[in-house]
């Protein structure tokens, strides 16, 4: 079931916080570092200034910077020097570092510097305007960074958030599978054997109504317990992890309809198995998934006078999909996003016996393997199941 999100969430995802970064400007000159500050002023930034290298490492230490200007010829500790300090800092081995130098292209090693991780150099004499542009960019990309780390904090939030809700509600699930089972179940099982025992034992002295509706009162007690049934199976499948490997779907299907002609010795329903179908999926649901899928079609195909199952597989538009195939009772499309509706039936109690549970619970263990499950059919032409997991 998917849940809109808050309007809270959303806001407090897509505000965004208008905030002031930190450049850092280090030069040993404080004529140049006014000169500098003036240039990025109106950028609107917070600049900050250290006279040395060192100063530029305490200063480090204390913030993060969106980009660094740091003079190339310092005393004590040149920009080179400085710059290789700075880069093996983690907090700052990727803040960008633009070289300011009053020194020409030739005395400059500019190998060095971009070996050291520099973005850029900037010769004397400065332009304003293309200095300002340099930096703003870097500023922008900061910015950007910044946001999606603030996004990326907010999600695991809300993830956390939405997995300890989902905790809480499974377990609610589980107590109500534990009451359905124990609470509920457990006094119709009564009621049926209590039933089954007056017929047998008082049959003879109770009179042709009477019968009649012990026994419709059994078999409404029989249906309600196999509805509680559906409703755990249902439930079991919402836990436990999905081990996914290699199956060979031929054998397990071909396995499956052995148990039900052995259970239906009577029925003669031609089926056909396609070869090497192979797919990716957990063995347990697998199985549970085809078992539905192919005891619906043996139901459905119970009226026809020469029923057919076919299983097989089928690649389109480079998709791989799965299929069980009938020549049954079909069904009207116009009414196919009720199919895998839990209770959800098309056809009556009486045509066809059931608790409407096993297309929801086909969809389910679809779903948990992150594929798709879709049906078509026409009314007394069959029906036709794919699947993708």
């Amino acid at each position: 079931m998917m849940t809109r999100p808050r309007e809270e969430d959303v806001d407090e995802l897509t505000a965004k916080p208008q905030v002031t970064v930190n450049l850092l400007i280090v030069d040993d000159d404080s004529t140049k570092r006014f000169a500098l500050r003036t240039v990025l002023a109106p950028l609107g930034e917070n600049v900050i200034e250290a006279s040395s290298g060192a100063d530029a490492l305490r200063q480090l230490l204390r913030d993060e910077f969106a980009v660094i200007l740091l003079d190339v010829r310092m005393p004590v500790m040149d920009g080179f020097e400085t710059a290789q300090l700075i880069r093996q800092r983690p907090r700052s081995e990727l803040t960008p570092i633009i070289f300011v130098t009053a020194l020409d292209q030739a005395e400059t090693d500019m190998g060095r510097g971009y070996d050291l991780g520099a973005v850029d150099f900037v010769f004397a004499p400065v332009v304003p305007a293309i200095l300002r542009a340099k930096v703003a960019v870097f500023v922008e990309l900061y910015k950007a960074q910044q946001e999606l780390r603030r996004y990326r904090t907010r999600l695991e939030t809300l993830v956390e958030e939405r997995t300890t809700a989902l905790t809480a509600i499974n377990r609610e699930l589980e107590a109500f599978s534990y009451s359905v089972s124990h609470d509920l179940r457990a006094p119709l099982l009564a009621f049926d054997g209590l039933s089954k025992t007056m017929l047998e034992e008082y049959g003879d002295r109770l009179d042709k109504q009477a019968k009649d509706n012990l026994k419709r009162m059994r078999g409404a007690s029989q249906r309600m317990t196999s509805v509680f049934d559906g409703l755990q199976a249902l439930f079991r499948l919402t836990s436990g992890e999905v081990r996914r490997e290699q199956l060979d779907v031929t054998a397990i299907a071909k396995q499956i309809v052995k148990e039900m002609k052995a259970e239906n010795p009577g029925r003669e329903v031609k089926v056909e198995i396609g070869s090497g179908i192979i797919a990716p999926g957990d063995k347990r649901l697998v199985r549970i998934l085809l078992s539905n899928l192919l005891s619906n079609a043996w139901k459905f195909t119970s009226v026809k006078p020469s029923p057919r199952v076919e299983v097989g597989t089928e690649v389109v538009d480079g998709e791989s999909r799965i299929f069980v195939r009938d020549n049954g009772v079909g069904f009207d499309m116009i009414y196919a996003h009720r199919l895998f509706g839990a209770f959800q039936r098309l056809h009556s109690q009486s045509e066809f016996p059931g608790a409407g549970i096993g297309l929801a619970t086909a969809q389910r263990i679809v779903n948990r393997h992150g594929g798709r499950i879709w049906a078509e059919g026409a009314v007394g032409e069959g029906a036709t199941f794919y699947f993708v997991i």
